[in-house]
């Protein structure tokens, strides 16, 4: 076998966690997966507790700073110990912290970059400098064919491929479960329900979905958390909005809602996109990242990142029933091109190509 070590930062399993685990626990032989944690002292490993819960290997790593030097040594020690042939990072933190251990373990590194968030003029230099980064793996993998384009700008010592995030079929949504999620979540049985799932950070988007739906008398369920919950507490006060924290699994979510809004400023390939198409919901959503490609071909509807007058219209085309129903039927079909056989595969040909040094295209 030929162990990988995934790395990973971050307390909360969102669409990037998700897509990691999805990969670790369908990647073929002879590759071993181990998942690489990495977190602030004193907090919860929510990636490293749900691995494990799936069966998967799982380390936690702990760092208290964005450089961190004692984190790669950390990282290279198990990767001795272990006898890790390919270490494989999913942030700009993880990037650096694999570059580091790699160099001390002699240990090759590949990278997967999820989506830029440029959500301070902090994040965007560490954005900046993962690309830049990119050029001392043996390959990088990009969920979007937009964000493979703006990697092949940057990244010239190294492979550039698109790998979209990949799915394992979830069971459909039922009418008797659609009613209990409601009666759950303290929906009424008719109202019009929009759900937005994701972190609450300002590039997904909230405010614009705010500003849209205002005058539509719709129900709106937000999933997530983040550092502007305040701030977008304050700002729905006069709409029917739910806050509904962290949710470990939103399928509740997904079945109470009518429409399932992305109205994101930038986007990867969100996972909460895939898997509202596999479950057979309406989803509109930002032309940004992945998701025209996605939803070209009525999988779903698509406005102006950005565009609350846009989004607005979209939304009130689709409160009847009837006006989905299309729509959702071909995002079933959709989602069946997203399978998380073909992203493992995908992932199994970089990793053969890495270890054997190729710097050819993927």
């Amino acid at each position: 076998m030929i162990p990988v070590l995934h790395l990973r930062q971050g307390t909360e399993l969102y669409g990037a966690d998700r897509a990691l685990l999805a990969l670790s626990a369908s990647t073929p032989s002879p590759y071993l997966p181990i998942v690489g944690a990495i977190a602030r002292p004193g907090t919860a490993g929510a990636l490293e507790e749900e691995a494990r819960r799936r069966g998967l290997r799982a380390v936690r790593f702990e760092s208290g700073s964005r450089i961190d030097f004692r984190c790669a040594r950390a990282v290279a020690r198990v990767a001795l110990l272990e006898g890790v042939r390919l270490l494989h990072a999913h942030d700009f933190k993880a990037l650096f912290v694999a570059l580091i251990a790699g160099w001390l373990a002699r240990v090759p590194v590949v990278a997967t970059f999820h989506g830029d968030t440029r959500a301070t003029a902090a994040v965007r230099l560490y954005e900046s400098v993962a690309r830049v980064l990119g050029n001392f793996t043996r390959g990088v993998a990009a969920v979007s064919r937009a964000l493979e384009r703006k990697l092949r700008r940057w990244v010239r010592a190294a492979p550039v491929a698109f790998v979209p995030t990949g799915l394992p079929p979830p069971l459909p949504i039922s009418e008797s479960e659609r009613g209990a999620a409601r009666v759950k979540l303290g929906v009424h049985p008719n109202a019009y329900t929009i759900a937005l799932i994701g972190r609450l950070a300002p590039e997904k988007g909230h405010r614009v979905l705010f500003e849209a739906a205002r005058g539509l008398g719709a129900t709106l369920l937000l999933a997530g958390d983040g550092p502007i919950r305040a701030a977008l507490e304050d700002s729905a006060r006069e709409l029917d909005a739910r806050f509904l924290g962290y949710l470990e699994d939103p399928r509740d979510v997904f079945a109470a809602a009518d429409v399932i809004a992305l109205p994101s400023l930038t986007e990867g390939l969100p996972l909460a996109a895939l898997e509202a198409l596999a479950l057979g919901r309406c989803v509109v959503a930002s032309a940004v990242g992945e998701l025209p490609d996605l939803l070209e071909g009525g999988a779903g509807v698509l406005v102006p990142p950005g565009d609350p007058s846009a989004l607005s219209d979209a939304l009130r085309r689709l409160q009847e029933s009837g006006a989905r129903a299309a729509i959702e039927a071909r995002a079933v079909e959709r989602a069946r091109a997203y399978g998380v056989a073909a992203m493992a595969g995908a992932y199994a040909s970089l990793y053969k190509r890495a270890l054997a040094g190729s710097s050819s295209s993927l």
